[in-house]
Parts: C-alpha cells; structure tokens; sequence
C-alpha cells in the first residue's frame, strides 16, 4: 500500500474588497475529478470569516525529494456560497503534505440581494421638478 500523508486548510471568506469578513458562508471541498468528485469537508465561516482547519489526504513528502517519485501534492475544488452574494469555485487548490494553507475568498454582493429595499422603499428624487418646492 503506498504511503500517504496529510495536508490541511483553512478558508478565509471576505467582502469589500478584503476589507469585511463574512459569517455564514458554506465551504464545500470536493476531490478534482470532475463528475466523480467527492465531497471531503464542509464548513461554516464563523464571525471573523475564517473556517476550523480541516485535514485532507495528500502524498507524502517524500515525493518532492526526487524527480518521477509521484506526485507532490493533491487537488481539490473549494465552493464558497452565501446568500445574498454570487458563488465562488476555487479550483485545483494544492495542498501538500505537513502544510497548512490558507485560501482567501472575497465575495461580491448580488445587487438586490438579501437586505435590499424594495422599489416602493426607495426614495426617488425625480419625482418632483426643483421649482415645484419654490
């Protein structure tokens, strides 16, 4: 049986350009396999916007010690969801062996989205002309 060692991660899920962190948006890591991929973690950010680290499978170190050893690190495929704000796929995410990586996510609000005002709740300024209050 071949030798298989441990990478970890952590997800770091902003908005505002970096600048706000986002409670609340669900983390799914799969395995690159395209329509075979299996779902290996799932995750809530917490209030400062960082997941708990999870451990996932990765060849050994020992692979990077020399040419045609195998491979030297494994692939995975981060989704990033939260309502109110459009998805974000991260693939082929390496992790290696005895690391733990971190991977930022900044999310972009949808306009319109959770919160938003409703058309009748908006304030319209052309509606009256400037003479109309003289």
């Amino acid at each position: 049986m071949e030798e298989q060692g441990q990478g970890y991660i952590t997800v770091n899920v902003r908005t505002a350009g970096g600048a706000l962190p986002v409670e609340g948006a669900y983390i799914t890591i799969k395995t690159v396999a395209g329509a075979g991929s299996t779902v290996v973690a799932a995750m809530i950010t917490d209030a400062g916007g960082a997941t708990e680290i999870a451990a996932l499978p990765a060849p050994p170190r020992s692979n990077s010690i020399a040419p045609g050893q195998g491979p030297v690190c494994s692939y995975y495929t981060i989704d990033t969801d939260r309502t109110g704000y459009y998805s974000v796929v991260n693939g082929s995410v390496p992790i290696f062996d005895g690391v733990t990586s971190v991977q930022q996510v900044l999310l972009v609000p949808i306009a319109g989205g959770e919160g938003a005002l409703r058309p009748e709740e908006l304030t319209r300024f052309d509606d009256a002309s400037p003479t109309d209050s003289l």
